[in-house]
């Protein structure tokens, strides 16, 4: 069961396109046992590191990325992606055909430790 406040920043409108991606990562992570929380900050106002979810379930927080088709192979995501790395546990969810091409991405800019999933 879902918090009030956890619910409320899981319905802030999303840019197009995302809501399905998010919606769906939230679902995989919720089977695995994880209470999933939003970052709220827009597009334009995400700092290096900054996660889309946060993934946590006991001691353990994950920090997660949703990337989008065109976000796969951008160098705001490798910064992204590798400053949180860094930080601890990270996941990225895409779509399922692209999974292979961004563990190629990471495994090419040297970002170890983080695990792929695709929905």
């Amino acid at each position: 069961m879902r918090s009030s406040q956890e619910s409320a920043l899981l319905h802030r409108p999303l840019e197009n396109g995302r809501r399905e991606a998010v919606e769906r990562s939230c679902a995989l992570l919720r089977r695995e046992g994880f209470v999933v929380s939003r970052v709220v900050a827009s597009r334009s106002r995400r700092t290096v590191g900054s996660p889309d979810l946060l993934a946590a379930s006991g001691p353990r927080v994950m920090r997660v990325f949703v990337l989008l088709d065109g976000e796969v192979d951008a160098a705001e995501t490798r910064g992204r992606i590798r400053a949180a790395s860094r930080q601890g546990e990270t996941r990225v969810y895409v779509r399922r055909p692209l999974s292979w091409r961004v563990l190629s991405n990471l495994a090419r800019w040297g970002v170890p430790g983080v695990s792929v999933v695709g929905w």
